[in-house]
């Protein structure tokens, strides 16, 4: 365990890693202050749920039930695990532009156990013409996030957990680092700390950099999942040939994986890149230090929990935003409650 953040140190060392992950999102665009953006302009405050479904994707297709199994067996090696998700809501609609909070969360696990949590936010953003133009993007993509509130929270959400996942990578060695959603390379992404260069570190570091995603919109693993869906241990299947056939700009290998022999254990997709190319070992490993619930990884559900937003949250984020900006909030009306009814609200 030579260099890694063990869990003896971590106590002492998660208050410097927190600072320094704060340091570095206030050296970048994240924690400008917009208040001269804003300032005296009409905005509209809006209510915004998030979720995120976990689902089994067993469908019984006999048509590739002698596909071949790997199963992963149990590697008793201590190894930090670290989950990172995030999860963002647009506060108000301003005249130009919009308001939206972000949050990130980062949950630890060691032997089997969660053992602590980061919280990175909530911080604020306002989007506009002039603040797009300042992250130099491309012209298109710009007037993807500012016509679509849905592209705008996933422009926030990537770049916010890009920063996270590039600063881990380097801050810690020889642990794994799990990544809600596939390794691929997202338009949105800024290129100083994008997901070529936080293989990067992972791997001068020795770390293990694992994509997690609970769904897919590629039908044919639905039926390659059949398999693992009767496998009675942990176990996974190649799917390289598929998702390189269909997807690109996305790294490591890829696998569908049955993370523990519960029969209602989610089948999930899993993109691995391990510094050593062992990615059973690594497999092996993160079952070791990881809790496993139904067959997802504990820290990435706790990051999800930790990130999410209450009406709390957003109640004193419009709170600071009244008492800090002068702005003049005017009412608004739902159209569909006003044209259907509120029935049908």
């Amino acid at each position: 365990m030579h260099n890694q953040l063990n869990l003896h140190d971590l106590e002492s060392n998660i208050e410097n890693m927190k600072k320094s992950l704060i340091n570095n999102f206030s050296n970048s665009y994240f924690c400008k202050d917009y208040r001269n953006l804003i300032e005296n302009k009409k905005l509209v405050f809006v209510d915004d749920d998030e979720g995120v479904p976990i689902q089994n994707w067993g469908i019984h297709s006999e048509r590739y039930a002698n596909m071949r199994i790997n199963g992963i067996e149990l590697v008793e090696k201590e190894k930090l695990v670290f989950g990172i998700d995030s999860s963002c809501i647009k506060i108000a609609e301003v005249e130009d532009g919009g308001l939206y909070a972000v949050k990130g969360s980062i949950c630890i696990s060691f032997k089997g156990k969660p053992t602590a949590h980061l919280k990175i936010g909530p911080l604020i953003f306002y989007l506009n013409d002039e603040s797009l133009k300042n992250l130099r993007l491309e012209h298109n993509v710009s007037k993807l996030i500012l016509f679509n509130d849905d592209y705008a929270k996933k422009f926030l959400r990537v770049n916010m957990e890009r920063y996270i996942q590039f600063w881990l990578s380097k801050l810690v060695s020889d642990s794994i680092i799990l990544i809600d959603g596939s390794l691929k390379s997202s338009i949105f992404e800024n290129h100083f700390y994008d997901i070529s260069k936080i293989i990067e570190n992972s791997v001068i570091n020795k770390n293990s950099l694992i994509g997690i995603s609970k769904n897919s919109k590629i039908k044919i693993l639905k039926y390659l999942s059949y398999p693992l869906i009767r496998s009675k241990v942990p176990s996974y299947v190649d799917i390289n040939l598929v998702i390189r056939s269909l997807i690109s700009r996305i790294h490591g290998e890829h696998l569908l994986v049955k993370l523990s022999n519960n029969q209602y254990s989610n089948i999930l997709r899993a993109d691995v890149v391990s510094y050593n190319n062992d990615v059973s070992g690594t497999l092996g490993t993160l079952l070791y230090n990881e809790l496993i619930y139904f067959g997802y990884p504990s820290t990435l559900q706790l990051s999800h929990h930790v990130s999410v937003f209450s009406n709390t949250d957003l109640a004193s984020i419009k709170s600071f935003i009244k008492s800090n900006y002068s702005v003049r909030e005017i009412s608004h009306e739902n159209a569909r409650s006003s044209v259907l009814g509120t029935a049908w609200r």
